[in-house]
C-alpha cells in the first residue's frame, strides 16, 4: 500500500458531519470539533484558477464560522500550494 492511499484512507476514518468535493480538493466540515474533521485537503488534481479556488474554499469555511485550515501533506496538489498560502 502506498503512502498516498494511506492518506486517503485516513480521511475516511475520521468522519466529518459533511464533506464537499470541490474541484479535486476535499473540504470537511464538523462544526469546529477538530481540525482534522474541519479542513481543506488538497490531494487531487484540479482545474480551477488557484487563487480563485483558495478564496472560494476559505469563503465556504468562513460562512460556517470556521477557520480555513489546510491539511498539508507530501501529496498536496498543486505542489507549490504552500507558497501561495503565505
Amino acid at each position: 500500500m502506498n503512502l498516498k492511499m494511506i492518506e486517503e484512507l485516513s480521511l475516511n476514518n475520521w468522519q466529518p458531519l459533511s464533506t464537499l468535493l470541490y474541484d479535486g480538493w476535499i473540504l470537511r466540515f464538523a462544526d469546529g470539533y477538530t481540525k482534522r474533521a474541519n479542513s481543506i485537503n488538497p490531494i487531487h488534481y484540479s482545474t480551477f484558477d488557484l487563487d480563485h479556488k483558495i478564496g472560494e474554499c476559505e469563503n465556504l469555511f468562513s460562512d460556517r464560522n470556521l477557520p480555513a485550515t489546510y491539511k498539508i501533506t507530501p501529496f498536496i496538489y498543486p505542489e507549490h500550494l504552500v507558497d501561495r498560502l503565505h
